[in-house]
């Protein structure tokens, strides 16, 4: 597995001296100045050295001994083996966090360490040629700003928003596999050090980061006044936040190439996101932990010096100076019997790690603090809100309960990020993440048990009141009872009652005409009415024999009329309409509401 390294210090060194073949003296002022040895001119045999940190910051040498050469492995991409030894090499194998570590043959810059294989019986690595990861600096100054984009949303979001049950469930099957780790025929694995949410709520988010591509170990935090960091050079270890704060995840790795203002890092891509904003940090190394499997070399980050700007094939390219902007989180969580505690805590503002590491985050916390299985009940308070530059804010308050409570509640509140943040109609700005959660033990939920009418039939006009029963969790049956009112222009016939819970009374709508957002607030203003969990809601239907026709939505048509709309065309689009929404109520309850039933009124002529 590839050894990855995170970010970078305050200060890069202009002037480093490096320990280069059997002795050490200087090299160029100028990282520009340090010479190379091209792919093509490396031959087996040859013999160099490393550089990489194996304790704190100081910056140790190893040998290389070139053992031969991968060419075309991919587009414009080549690999150089080399068996690596000296120092702790001999116990450890290369450790997983040495991704990144240049390689000098004769004074020259060769390349960096970027790849290993598991349950290897020599330190035998891959090593990632210095003029692809160069190319990355160019192709960085080439291109210059970023455009915000993300990958669209292959399903309506009218029907993904019809309920928060969805959007959890679609959220665990989506978003995970598109932040998965980049294909790669080579094994690397990145170590990412995670803090301030304990082993129990590390265990908690193991396997997305697995899935992500990490190798995730319990760490320490940088904490609101972290150790400064050295000027960075060649072989000083380095960090990328993906979270900072209270709760940090941390990736570290090793920097191969420096200049007044840029860094080169790792080797081979964090994610392979191109153009990215990640902050930058340099890193402690604390101990190194040999494995039969992978070793890998524990850090802690310390003071940030500056941003990742592309994550590439070939590595990693950081700029010095200024900061990386990051999604700002607050929770404060109230557990029920014990007192309010607050989090505080900024995410990569990224459309695709900040919804993960939100889910991840939240998921953490709620397994630390409170337990990882079995019933309970989140309820998310007024006030809980992605708050968005410009826009209205999305609303998040809502209730969950049951044994899929915090997947539930910490999917949908990540999903509607990466919903805002992904889509394909204005670039978006999200100001932050504010969560007024609480947390209880004993499930809030109740089953809608059954549904009556108070007469089976009315006319256009009149009050039918409806009542509904309610079976909560471990308790007595609740009566609920609403008066209804029928429409003026409600047509005779059977109108079918649907009552129950927000995803499956939101399923009788399936002909019901599609909501489409054309622009960022009617998309906002679309999630904002998202039914809640904690509501029984009453949808009154018809058949009807409709379509819904290039944006317009044609209702009660005669059937020669429908067959002539919706005969073969070479444009437009259409839906038929099976059934046409007459009224809809809903009842608040302090229940997560499950279940289904129905109900039919005869509606006569007036």
């Amino acid at each position: 597995m590839p050894c990855y390294a995170p970010f970078v210090p305050h200060q890069i060194a202009t002037k480093a001296l490096l320990c280069l073949g059997l002795s050490a003296f200087a090299v160029p002022t100028s990282a520009a100045e340090i010479p190379i040895l091209p792919f093509d001119e490396v031959r087996a045999g040859m013999r160099g050295t490393g550089r990489t940190v194996f304790e704190g910051t100081r910056i140790e040498s190893f040998d290389v001994e070139i053992l031969g050469t991968l060419p075309r492995i991919g587009p414009e991409q080549n690999l150089i083996l080399g068996r690596c030894s000296g120092g702790p090499l001999e116990r450890t194998g290369v450790l997983a966090g040495m991704s990144g570590s240049p390689v000098f043959v004769d004074g020259k810059l060769v390349g960096a360490i970027a790849y290993n294989w598991g349950f290897s019986k020599d330190a035998v690595a891959g090593i990632t040629p210095i003029e692809e990861m160069l190319a990355v600096a160019r192709r960085a100054e080439a291109r210059g700003a970023r455009a915000l984009g993300g990958p669209r949303i292959e399903d309506n979001p009218a029907d993904v928003l019809r309920s928060s049950a969805r959007l959890a469930a679609f959220f665990s099957r989506d978003l995970p596999g598109r932040i998965a780790a980049p294909a790669s025929a080579l094994p690397y694995t990145l170590p990412i050090s995670v803090a301030g949410i304990g082993p129990e709520g590390l265990s908690q988010v193991l396997p997305d980061l697995r899935r992500a591509g990490f190798l995730p170990v319990q760490g320490g935090g940088a904490g609101s006044r972290p150790e400064p960091s050295p000027a960075l050079e060649p072989g000083s270890a380095v960090g990328l936040k993906l979270v900072r704060g209270d709760i940090e995840m941390t990736a570290t790795g090793t920097v191969t190439w420096v200049d007044a203002e840029r860094v080169l890092a790792f080797g081979h891509p964090l994610f392979g996101l191109g153009t990215v904003e990640l902050p930058m940090s340099g890193a402690r190394v604390e101990a190194l932990i040999p494995s039969l499997e992978r070793s890998l070399r524990l850090a802690t980050p310390l003071s940030e010096v500056g941003s990742l700007v592309e994550d590439r094939n070939a590595g990693v390219l950081g700029k010095v100076g200024g900061a990386a902007r990051m999604i700002p989180v607050r929770l404060e969580l109230s557990i029920a019997g014990r007192e309010k505690k607050a989090f505080s805590f900024d995410l990569a503002s990224d459309p695709l790690l900040a919804p993960l590491f939100l889910y991840d985050s939240l998921n953490g916390i709620l397994t630390s603090a409170g337990r990882a299985y079995g019933n309970i009940t989140l309820r998310l308070r007024e006030g809980s809100v992605i708050k968005m530059d410009g826009q209205d804010d999305i609303e998040l308050n809502n209730l969950f309960a049951g044994s899929t409570a915090p997947y539930f509640a910490t999917g949908t509140s990540a999903f509607l990020l990466y919903l805002v943040m992904n889509n394909d109609l204005t670039p978006p700005r999200v100001g932050g993440v504010n969560l007024i959660l609480e947390y209880q033990d004993e499930p809030l939920s109740a089953h809608v048990r059954r549904v009556t009418l108070d007469r089976s039939r009315a006319r256009p006009g009149e009050d039918v009141e409806a009542t509904v029963i309610l079976s909560p969790f471990r308790g007595d049956d609740i009566v609920l009872t609403r008066k209804i009112h029928l429409p003026l222009d409600t047509p005779p016939g059977p109108l079918v009652f649907n009552v129950g819970d927000a995803d499956a009374v939101t399923r009788t709508e399936a002909g019901d005409a599609p909501m489409i957002p054309r622009d960022l607030s009617q998309l906002i203003s679309l999630i904002n009415r998202i039914p809640r969990n904690d509501r029984v809601y009453i949808l009154a239907s018809r058949d009807d024999a409709g379509v819904f026709l290039s944006g317009r939505r044609l209702p009660n048509l005669p059937a020669s009329v429908q067959a002539v709309l919706t005969r073969p065309r070479n444009r437009g689009n259409f839906a038929l309409i099976s059934h046409r929404n007459v009224l809809e109520e809903q009842i608040p309850v302090d229940y997560a509401v499950d279940g289904f039933a129905r109900v039919q009124l005869e509606v006569e002529l007036p």
